[in-house]
């Protein structure tokens, strides 16, 4: 089998989801219900926390729980794209990932720390206090390390007689085994505060998916320039090599 060597990449939105449904009006106060609710929505996407989450949207257990399995899929995705991990296989890797995400969002730290209301158009912006995980930073050096002894190997020709099945996951296996020592020993790193406004509807309310996706991304830390062993300095200098001879 011809085999690649291995990089991390950033990471980037793989696919769009409908992370929220609106809610609809109680009796408390509208800066108490429009907290529960973004709370709510941050639990049961990274938690599978659903109580006060189908209370305030009106969904069934069933439909909430398709909230969380969605969003732990895509952020299993989210993580495999990162560490470059191909999903060749019969789905055990993409459920070994999905498994490790549900391990590392479990411990997702946020609260609304103030809501402002705009008096002249009624209007409401929560101030979200986020605390970033920070599973990632804290394996990041023994990661690289990893993958720069596995690219070591690959130019060796370790992995010539395997099959790309073999190969990717004995990758992703060593990679998650990294991930699961920090991911049951979480920290957290300076916390970010973000302004959250409500869309009003009617009797409705929410906030965009845009807005969901920026909490997203402050969830869990991660470097925006990883570094990516010398494998992207290896084949600029092979196409310089290649420029130049022509």
């Amino acid at each position: 089998m011809k085999t690649t060597r291995k990089k991390l990449t950033l990471l980037s939105i793989i696919l769009v989801l409908a992370f929220s449904l609106c809610g609809c009006g109680l009796f408390d106060s509208r800066a108490k219900v429009y907290s529960r609710y973004t709370i709510s929505l941050l639990d049961i996407n990274y938690k599978n926390i659903s109580k006060d989450y189908m209370t305030l949207t009106g969904v069934s257990q069933k439909d909430a729980e398709a909230v969380y399995v969605d969003n732990m899929d895509y952020q299993a995705h989210n993580l495999m794209n990162y560490y470059g991990v191909k999903e060749v296989d019969d789905g055990t890797i993409l459920s070994e990932f999905y498994y490790l995400a549900q391990s590392i969002f479990a411990n997702a730290k946020y609260e609304v720390t103030d809501v402002k209301k705009d008096k002249e158009t009624d209007s409401y912006t929560l101030e979200l206090t986020v605390y970033p995980l920070d599973t990632l930073e804290t394996s990041y050096d023994d990661i690289v390390s990893y993958i720069e002894d596995f690219n070591t190997k690959v130019d060796d020709g370790n992995y010539n007689n395997t099959t790309e099945v073999e190969y990717e996951t004995e990758f992703a296996e060593d990679i998650i085994d990294i991930l699961k020592k920090t991911a049951e020993n979480p920290g957290y790193m300076d916390p970010v505060v973000l302004e959250i406004p409500i869309q009003p509807s009617d009797d409705y309310y929410y906030i965009t998916d845009e807005d969901f996706l920026k909490i997203d991304r402050n969830i869990l830390y991660i470097r925006e320039n990883p570094a990516t062993t010398d494998t992207e300095s290896t084949e600029n200098q092979e196409a310089d090599t290649t420029e130049a001879a022509q």
